[in-house]
């Protein structure tokens, strides 16, 4: 595997305040340039984004297109067309990347053939240092994408996250981002466009290593932070559910387009969570408020991919 060669992904949306740390560390990597490349997009960024990316032409192996369509899968889709590495390496403008990360990347796909996905760490960057309990509270893959596992090795699919993701271009072949998941600009969306790209990998018997070694840095700001947001943020979630594991959306009678079943639980959370909210802060308050949301993300995500949850 001496011909590898690594394509970087990644798109951007209104992105100026976090991207040329991000951009900054590629610049510091220690893969010779004629090894690697990047391409970028701004999405239809009215921020300056498009002018910041193309300042680092002149020192960067890097393209940036423009895609005016809104949303990072519809983006992602756009540059993956055209990608011409052996590994596609997929991120996101909030990371700042170990100056070894491709190296590592390429030495683990060298080492390891037989694996299709590659994932390596994601850490935390915090804007301000979190205090309290609150961090052991809450599942820090699905809210912050942060995977903290020190030893490589085969690994599931499912514990390879979105910031850190390098996929075999053989592997990945036709499969492209579902343009009905992912981020949009100012509006509700289902989150794990990342995690359908890996379990359809999976689906095809694609098997996923473990890189410990290639690291990036996750930037969290301050303002996401809180049980507040985290909560929140568990609606997104929710949302994305049936669309990922539409066989799991209980059968039986609907009511307003939502299995009879589903409301009973959404009432049972609700209920603890109106029962909790005026106590002091705990893990168990924290939880019956964060599961009311997203069962609130559930019933939604449950009516907008009804044609899949109701097809068995």
């Amino acid at each position: 595997m001496t011909d590898l060669h690594i394509t970087v992904v990644f798109s951007s949306y209104n992105g100026t305040k976090r991207l040329q740390r991000m951009l900054d560390s590629l610049v510091k990597q220690d893969l010779a340039h004629d090894q690697w490349d990047v391409i970028a997009v701004d999405n239809n960024s009215s921020d300056g984004t498009g002018e910041l990316l193309r300042s680092y032409v002149d020192t960067l192996p890097l393209t940036v297109m423009t895609q005016t369509m809104p949303g990072k899968s519809a983006a992602l889709n756009a540059a993956l067309e055209l990608t011409r590495g052996t590994l596609i390496v997929l991120t996101d403008d909030d990371i700042r990347a170990e100056p070894d990360w491709l190296s590592s990347l390429a030495d683990c796909a060298r080492k390891n053939p037989q694996f299709g996905i590659l994932g390596g760490r994601i850490l935390p960057e915090w804007e301000h240092s979190p205090e309290g309990e609150f961090l052991d509270w809450i599942p820090m893959g699905s809210t912050f994408a942060i995977v903290d596992d020190a030893v490589s090795g085969p690994c599931e699919s499912t514990k390879v996250w979105g910031p850190n993701t390098a996929i075999r271009r053989e592997a990945l072949a036709d499969i492209r981002y579902r343009e009905d998941m992912g981020p949009v600009p100012g509006g509700h969306f289902a989150m794990g466009e990342d995690q359908d790209i890996v379990m359809r990998l999976a689906a095809r018997n694609v098997t996923a290593y473990r890189c410990a070694e290639a690291v990036v840095h996750h930037w969290i700001a301050a303002s996401s932070v809180s049980e507040d947001w985290v909560q929140k943020r568990g609606e997104r979630l929710g949302y994305g559910v049936p669309a990922l594991f539409p066989n799991d959306v209980p059968a039986g009678p609907r009511i307003a387009g939502v299995p009879f079943k589903t409301w009973i639980e959404s009432a049972n959370w609700a209920l603890r969570a109106a029962l909790l909210y005026p106590l002091p802060r705990s893990k168990k308050r924290f939880w019956a408020i964060w599961k009311y949301y997203y069962m609130r993300g559930y019933r939604a995500g449950i009516r907008r991919y009804a044609p899949q949850t109701l097809a068995r």
